[in-house]
């Protein structure tokens, strides 16, 4: 057969070589959970309108919420409470469906021709998604400040003498 011939100067003795040097995760055993987490991030990028590195960064600014709120509360010397990961969850939730929903609306104004509502849901989107990692980055410098010994609004008082120096 003439693939056979063309597959074996590549190296390849078989289909079944070729297939697998297409997909290596398949010979791990991976490929399935792989394909989830691609379909996730497909989801993702159409449902949010963020690509790939804006989701990470998101993602990280999100995870160090959460991980120095939780250094911050054990330096408190407080339980672990799940009421407080639950809060953390729903505030996440919360952050996505006003992502998702402002990017949507701009799809669907885009679609039906609107082009003036189509821009303001963009500029919504951007806004939502900068304002949203400025609120995380505060909550993370309390988080910070208490993990340092400090009064919790410390870093704040100082990122606001910066921002009012701007603007004042």
């Amino acid at each position: 057969m003439y693939l056979t011939r063309l597959f074996k100067t590549f190296d390849w003795h078989s289909i079944d070589e070729f297939l697998l040097s297409l997909a290596p995760s398949h010979k791990y055993k991976i490929n399935i959970g792989l394909m989830i987490i691609s379909s996730i991030w497909v989801s993702i990028d159409k449902g949010f309108g963020l690509d790939d590195s804006a989701f990470i960064a998101l993602l990280i600014v999100f995870m160090a919420e959460l991980v120095s709120g939780i250094t911050a509360s054990r330096v408190r010397r407080e339980k672990f409470s799940s009421l407080k990961l639950s809060r953390f969850s729903v505030k996440v939730a919360c952050y996505l469906v006003l992502i998702g929903v402002a990017y949507a609306m701009n799809l669907s104004f885009k679609h039906h021709g609107d082009d003036f509502a189509a821009v303001i849901f963009d500029w919504m989107h951007i806004f939502l998604v900068v304002q949203i990692v400025f609120e995380n980055i505060i909550s993370i410098l309390e988080n910070i400040a208490t993990i340092s010994g400090k009064d919790k609004a410390t870093w704040i008082n100082k990122l606001k003498e910066k921002v009012d120096s701007i603007f004042g």
